[in-house]
Formats: C-alpha cells, structure tokens, sequence
C-alpha cells in the first residue's frame, strides 16, 4: 500500500514539474514511514527465528532485485532498494546481536516455483500461487509464503547455500525424515506453526 501511495504522489508531483525540494520532501516522507515498518518487521524476523534450535536466517542477494514499477525518473527505484537493502542490514544486525546467523542465496524463480514439488506454477495478480503439475497435492498456496519457503530451501542448514532440491528429494542431509518446510530441528518443537501451515491456513475472507 504505501509504494503504491508513493508511486502515485511522486509521479504526480514529477508531471506537475514541482520542485525538487518538494519532490525530496514526500520522498522522506515515506522513507521515515518505511524506517518504522523496517524496525517492526525486522525485529518480528528474529524474535520469530529465535523460538527454534539452532536457527538460520535465510535473505534474498539483493544482486538478483528486479524493480518493475518506474515512476518517471529514479525514485521509485531508489526507495524500492533502499527499503530492501535496509531491512535486510536491520534483520542481520539484530540477529548477530540474537547470535543467529544469516546467509544469501539467489531467489530467482521463487515466487514462480512450487515449494512442495519443485515443478513451475503460477502466481496470479491477487498474490496467489497455483501449482499445475497434477501429481502435486499443492493447488493453490499463498504467494508470499510459497516463495519464502523456497527461499530458505535454497539454504543449507549448516550455513552453504545450494540449488534447490529436486522435485520429490526432501530429506536433509542425515538421511532421517522431515518435511519439505522444516528442518529436522524443528520437529523437536511441534507447538510451533511452520511456514507451510501458516499459508494453508483458511483467511477472513475465505
């Protein structure tokens, strides 16, 4: 919501020839607005992470970043990067001090891939994904979650980060037995909801 609002006022602003110190002003706008949901959202992560054994923090390598929106000239760009550089420095910092460690790894095709079966889907407008491959018991799934699991799927537990796994390969390194969304520390902890229930969960508006 609040990059919609900026793309919308800035681009405003830029088509109404307004001045620079105007322009600058909104801009810092919404960079404070966005300094405050960096710290929530950043603390949120790593007190999250700190309720399992021996966790890792897994971060996309802003490398890979890919800005679809343009608003005219740069500033959509920048506060898009800017907002993601920070967040990602906010959850490091906070996690060393946490003593949880971080690693990156390249998230190209994680919005597009099924976390369950490793075959390509879809995500539709609404946010969505849909699996196609019909031997797969995944239909429907949240985007947002979907992509994050594959992300930390892309992570080795001990810290290296490796390719995604082949469909239908989920066992860790150890050979004993565990889910596609959670490492064998985490099944010592059965209270806690994973990444996969959270997404399947029904919403408000199902």
């Amino acid at each position: 919501h609040l990059r919609k609002e900026m793309h919308t006022t800035l681009k405003r602003l830029q088509e109404r020839d307004a001045a620079e110190w105007r322009i600058d002003e909104r801009f810092d706008h919404y960079q404070n607005a966005l300094t405050d949901i960096v710290e929530k959202a950043s603390r949120q992560a790593v007190e999250y992470a700190r309720q399992f054994e021996k966790p890792v923090l897994v971060l996309e390598d802003l490398t890979y970043i890919r800005e679809s929106l343009d608003c005219g000239k740069f500033m959509n760009r920048r506060l898009h990067a800017w907002a993601f550089a920070r967040l990602q420095d906010r959850i490091e910092d906070k996690a060393t001090e946490a003593g949880i460690p971080t690693t990156y790894v390249n998230a190209a095709y994680t919005s597009q891939t099924c976390h369950e079966c490793g075959h390509i889907g879809y995500r539709d407008s609404g946010g969505e994904f849909h699996c196609t491959y019909e031997k797969c018991h995944i239909t429907t799934f949240e985007g947002d979650v979907n992509g994050a699991i594959n992300i930390a799927q892309r992570a080795d537990p001990w810290g290296e980060s490796v390719p995604l796994k082949p469909a239908g390969n989920d066992s860790p390194r150890d050979g004993s037995a565990c889910d596609s969304t959670t490492t064998h520390t985490e099944q010592s902890q059965p209270e806690q909801m994973t990444l996969s229930e959270f997404g399947s969960k029904p919403t408000a508006s199902d």
